[in-house]
């Protein structure tokens, strides 16, 4: 995968400013013309964030091959750690593994987009998977305070719900002993992978598995009691179910295509967070009416969970960066 590109995309270093990870990741020549607007939105010198999926990070393989996907598509990639992720020096409370929950991570999206140099500036949004469910909450808290001008969102393979389901007191248990030291650190699941061994039939990038297995900074443990609980406690807000579980009026995904274009991307094979809720989601929004224009999805029927693990990443880029999705596959 493509980590840098010198002479075509300049890396910035934010992080002394915000006191926590993050990159603005930008062509070395900027293009705002409305030729450059026409081609895709990317091109006309967007601003997009992007908001990684748990055990990442900013500078994670797959997140920077993303962030250079884009800028050297036009688009202004801005990215940065989620709470317990990435350097996680200790500042702000955080713990190393261990996510903050979504009011953390929506509080460090209002500061990383007040930096001097994307202040103000309306914004595309990219999240992935645990991302991806952050990206429909944010999105529609952003919006609901009026506070930003999101211009569209991507939303690729999102955790929409949990596999194994509790009733409310079991959960409430749980979120108490989630609260208690040690407990809290307690690890409920193992580490998710992609990678299917002697799948043949899937299209999976060894060599770019290696580029992100030698990242240092990657969380390597599974996911702790906290994180679970609070992973729960995200989806439960943006309508914990499948279509049939979750009417259009609770569905936060649905309030969001409402006001937003959004794109949903997904990987056919993807075992992770297995791509039928999110699909159903969608449909079942769109299908209730009174979307914004632009609503669409795309899937890669030989991918898995990372969009960027496959031979074709560069249409994940471009549909990323705002280009129209060719024909379903």
């Amino acid at each position: 995968m493509e980590l840098d590109a010198p002479g075509d995309v300049v890396i910035t270093d934010l992080s002394d400013a915000m006191s926590f990870g993050a990159e603005l990741v930008e062509p070395a020549v900027r293009d705002r013309s409305a030729n450059a607007r026409a081609e895709s939105p990317a091109r006309g010198d967007e601003l997009v964030l992007v908001i990684h999926g748990m055990n990442s990070h900013c500078r994670n393989p797959n997140v920077r091959a993303l962030a250079v996907g884009l800028a050297k598509r036009g688009a202004r990639a801005l990215t940065f750690d989620l709470p317990g992720y990435g350097s996680c020096d200790g500042s702000f409370g955080d713990v190393r593994g261990q996510w903050g929950g979504a009011a953390k991570s929506l509080a460090r999206i209002r500061r990383v987009l007040s930096h001097p140099a994307v202040r103000g500036e309306a914004f595309a949004i990219v999240g992935s998977s645990m991302g991806g469910a952050l990206a429909i909450f944010a999105a529609n808290e952003l919006m609901d305070a009026g506070e930003h001008d999101i211009t569209r969102v991507v939303l690729v393979n999102p955790l929409m719900r949990m596999k194994t389901r509790f009733p409310a007191a079991v959960l409430l248990g749980l979120f108490i002993l989630s609260r208690v030291p040690v407990l809290d650190k307690l690890e409920v699941s193992a580490r998710p992978s992609d990678r299917k061994d002697g799948d043949k039939d899937m299209d999976f990038d060894e060599a770019g598995q290696a580029q992100c297995d030698a990242d240092d900074t990657t969380w390597r443990g599974g996911v702790s009691l906290l994180s679970g609980v609070e992973l729960y406690r995200l989806t439960r807000v943006n309508g914990d179910g499948d279509a049939t579980e979750v009417s259009v009026h609770r569905c936060a995904l649905a309030r969001l295509m409402r006001h937003a274009p959004t794109t949903l991307l997904t990987g056919a094979m993807d075992d992770v967070i297995p791509p039928a809720t999110s699909i159903g989601r969608l449909d079942a929004a769109i299908g209730a009416g009174g979307c914004a224009e632009g609503c669409a999805r795309y899937g890669f029927d030989r991918a898995g969970h990372s969009l960027t693990l496959q031979s074709r990443r560069e249409v994940f880029f471009d549909l990323a960066a705002g280009s129209k999705p060719p024909e379903e596959e």
